[in-house]
């Protein structure tokens, strides 16, 4: 069943605003025939829903049933949201999610918000099939953005959830806009034993005309569950709607999988619509120092020689005005997506990839570096430490050339570095082989083929 309940879905959300949306994946189970399907439904309740009282307070209240194709009801759950108005989180004050395991079958997903308030109540409803066999992929699951666990992840914060190792966006709609926009996805298989496989990733618009194709791409299909991650550029897409498209290629069998979404030039967040000289314009001078540090990863030296390091705030913000200018994808607009973007980077990089441990933000580490000159990787590959083999992550590019990034774990004063890339920009490390131990090199193999034990 491809798509079907996608549509049930978003008619039923458009009659009233309450969007719902659910995604399936599936768990064998021995003593369940064919298994389990287990459902993520997500919840987006509209803006104009809440009504504060008197001392601006806003109440919620949300239940969800889940009905059989006879009309019982198998579950039911309700529970309260308190908050305020205006949020003062943002979208993510009216996100929520709820998880729950069905068996072969049709069933109806009921969900009911209420305004404590004001008394006005909203209802959604969602069509989803439990697996009448195993299949040989989960459904799409899409959202704006994804990111690894981080040891600042204690728990997700409001308008995110965990999947794995893994925060992922709760986006019962997903809308990305900008000339830097991307749609992150998350795809389970399931195969008996570890095989090879293709992924072939689409954008395809309202009418089914392909507009954007990444792949097929090479993978290693593990045995058991396997996890399909990444995020995918829009490019030039222009307002409208969408789908993407994940074909996962496994014996010669092609398994399709679609998720809708939205571009929307509006939602590109606020940074990105300021000129460079009115960013600029309102940084002091240790937040210029600031700004300019990091730009000595993407751009070559005779760029940055004319920086006024002992000069006066406003040459500091003329020569950054200037370096940006000229990286501005849409010179023809008033705002440059791609400073704002570099700097959320940053922002990112410092957050996730920082060494404490060595005295280093995040984006003077390997990881930060590689990660704002390529931004995320659409494959990871990523390990605990176990024995003597060291924690570690493969990052794999493919566009517009096929790029690896092995990062090792080197303990208590080493850090996380880079030991292993097919980048010749990036330096040899001769013993990377005895860094990761013959197990780990073994694993590294598996997942990028064996062209990753010849020279540099």
């Amino acid at each position: 069943m491809l798509g079907v309940w996608f549509s049930l879905v978003m008619a039923a959300a458009a009659d009233t605003g309450f969007l719902v949306r659910a995604v399936r994946s599936y768990r064998a189970d021995p003593g369940q025939s064919p298994g389990q399907t287990h459902v993520t439904a997500f919840l987006q309740i509209p803006a104009d829903l809440p009504r504060a009282g008197a001392a601006g307070e806003a109440s919620l209240a949300l239940s969800v049933r889940i009905l059989d194709s006879a009309g019982a009801a198998l579950y039911s759950q309700s529970w309260q949201r308190r908050t305020s108005v205006p949020s003062p989180r943002g979208d993510a004050d009216r996100l929520d999610l709820i998880r729950f395991t069905l068996g072969a079958g049709r069933y109806r997903l009921e969900a009911t918000v209420v305004d404590s308030v004001s008394g006005r109540r909203l209802d959604s409803s969602a069509q989803i099939e439990g697996y009448g066999a195993p299949p040989s992929a989960s459904d799409l699951m899409i959202s704006p953005w994804l990111r690894p666990v981080a040891s600042v992840d204690t728990i997700p914060q409001p308008g995110e959830f965990r999947r794995g190792g893994l925060i992922v966006a709760i986006a019962p709609e997903v809308v990305v806009g900008g000339a830097t926009a991307s749609v992150a996805y998350l795809l389970e298989t399931y195969a008996g034993t570890a095989t090879d496989g293709r992924l072939t990733l689409a954008f395809l618009d309202r009418g089914g005309t392909e507009r954007k194709r990444v792949g097929p791409t090479a993978l290693k299909v593990a045995a058991g569950i396997g996890l399909l991650t990444g995020q995918l550029e829009i490019g030039n897409l222009e307002a409208g709607s969408y789908r993407l498209r994940a074909t996962v290629e496994v014996g010669g069998v092609a398994t399709l999988r679609e998720a809708p979404f939205v571009v929307d030039p509006a939602v590109a967040n606020a940074p990105a619509a300021l000129p460079d000289e009115t960013y600029f314009g309102a940084l002091g001078a240790g937040a210029l120092d600031q700004a300019f540090a990091p730009l000595s990863v993407i751009a070559k030296p005779d760029e940055l020689a004319g920086w006024p390091a002992r000069g006066s705030e406003e040459e500091k913000r003329t020569f950054l005005a200037a370096f940006w200018r000229g990286r501005d994808p849409t010179p023809q607009t008033t705002g440059n997506e791609r400073r704002a973007q570099f700097y959320a980077g940053v922002g990112y990089a410092n957050a996730f990839y920082g060494d404490a441990r060595r005295r280093l933000t995040g984006w003077q580490t390997d990881r930060g570096r590689i990660f704002l000159r390529e931004g995320l990787p659409p494959q990871v590959l990523r390990r605990e430490q176990r024995g003597t083999v060291p924690g570690y992550e493969v990052w794999r590019y493919f566009d517009p050339v096929s790029r690896f990034y092995v990062f090792a774990d080197r303990g208590p004063l080493g850090g996380t570095i880079l030991v292993r890339s097919n980048d010749g920009r990036e330096p040899a490390e001769r013993r990377w082989q005895e860094i990761l131990t013959p197990a780990g090199v073994k694993e590294v193999v598996a997942f990028l083929g064996r062209a990753v034990l010849g020279p540099n």
